[in-house]
């Protein structure tokens, strides 16, 4: 398994291959394979054979066909010497816990491609330089949310409209003309801007939309910069609003760049989006907001606790729109638990670029936009019905 493979994928299809061979692999078996990956500190292929087969063999029957379906599916096992057995034992196992200050894997892409499950590592990124085509997608971003304003109705009221009659100042108007309705006033409801929050995964298993992520949220925030909470989602919660605050876009990035969070660490969603809805779940920034998560959903740990905050979310938010890199890809299927435990809370979109990203900052904006959207039926493609 290489750095660039992704184990979520390989490992669901090497489950539905054991099926096919006739093994009994339920998906809490599967669920069980993944965390026991996450627990490795390198996720070469003798830890990749003992994770598997302690997690998805029940009978000893079972290693002969195990064996052959991992060997056609992995590749054969490199050659070894007269003296070495064909398995090696079990690779070192080390529990996840935060990164030793000093130590830097950034060479080793093997070794930050294990902590994408659990492990936390907090490090500064490299300075990012804005070039003139990431200026410029940041001013289309900007037009995207000025020009798409999505409001919410308040409960203040002003003189206006032809539906609602002002009972008050009708009645005050006939009592100065000896009863007689005169003039019929009206009012109607005032409208706000409705609120944005982002959680943004910039996990290490996200990194190639890392970038790309954070120009969008700053877009969000220069259009409304007291509607608008932009968090980042990994093995922790982080609030960078400040930082994108600022009126220079350059200034913004340096300032996150040189801020210590988990850029390269894994991915713990469940205690991430939990520790977002205690501090901020009884907040007004949630209620009545829409709440977008830009995450691949690749968590190791149990999918439980997330899938709870995620139905809690939905019903504080006007709605929860989860945005996936490759939900927009042919034959696209959501396998990860995580997700798939989601889809009945949340609104499922593609957002594998920058003109993805623009859509969804219109569909915001679009005042019947829900699963039966016309117009935005294409990018919503994997919208789950209410």
């Amino acid at each position: 398994m290489t750095p660039d493979d992704d184990p979520v994928r390989d490992l669901v299809g090497f489950a539905g291959r054991l099926r096919a061979d006739g093994l009994r692999v339920e998906v809490a078996r599967v669920t069980t394979a993944m965390r026991a990956l996450g627990a490795y500190e390198r996720l070469d292929r003798d830890a990749v054979y003992w994770a598997t087969r302690l997690t998805l063999c029940s009978r000893r029957e079972d290693l002969p066909v195990f064996d052959a379906a991992f060997a056609a599916w992995f590749g054969p096992a490199a050659s070894t010497g007269p003296g070495d057995s064909a398995l090696p034992g079990p690779a070192r196992v080390r529990p996840a816990t935060v990164e030793e200050p000093g130590r830097d894997d950034t060479a080793d892409p093997g070794s930050a491609r294990s902590r994408a499950g659990s492990g936390e590592r907090l490090a500064t990124a490299p300075p990012w330089t804005l070039s003139a085509a990431d200026r410029a997608e940041l001013a289309s971003f900007v037009a995207a949310f000025t020009t798409a304003v999505p409001l919410r109705r308040t409960m203040r009221r002003a003189s206006g409209g032809r539906r609602h009659v002002d009972v008050p100042r009708t009645a005050r108007t006939m009592m100065r003309t000896a009863g007689e309705p005169t003039r019929l006033w009206y009012r109607r409801r005032l409208h706000a801007r409705r609120r944005l929050v982002l959680l943004l995964d910039l996990s290490y298993s996200m990194r190639a939309y890392r970038a790309l992520l954070l120009r969008f949220g700053y877009a969000a925030v220069a259009a409304a910069p007291l509607t608008t909470e932009v968090f980042t989602i990994g093995t922790r919660l982080d609030r960078i609003t400040r930082e994108l605050r600022s009126r220079d876009p350059q200034a913004a990035m340096r300032a996150l760049a040189a801020r210590r969070t988990d850029w390269d660490a894994g991915t713990r969603l469940g205690s991430a989006v939990t520790a977002f809805g205690r501090v901020w779940g009884g907040h007004r920034v949630v209620r009545s907001a829409h709440l977008v998560i830009v995450s691949d959903g690749w968590e190791l740990a149990d999918p439980t606790p997330l899938v709870a905050q995620v139905s809690r979310l939905s019903r504080l938010a006007h709605a929860v729109i989860w945005g996936h890199p490759k939900a927009g890809d042919p034959g696209f299927t959501p396998y990860a638990p995580a997700l798939v435990g989601s889809l009945p809370y949340v609104h499922l979109v593609a957002t594998p670029d920058a003109a993805a990203l623009r859509a969804l900052a219109g569909m915001l904006a679009c005042p019947s936009c829900g699963p039966r959207c016309r117009r935005h039926r294409d990018h919503r493609k994997w919208s789950v019905p209410t």
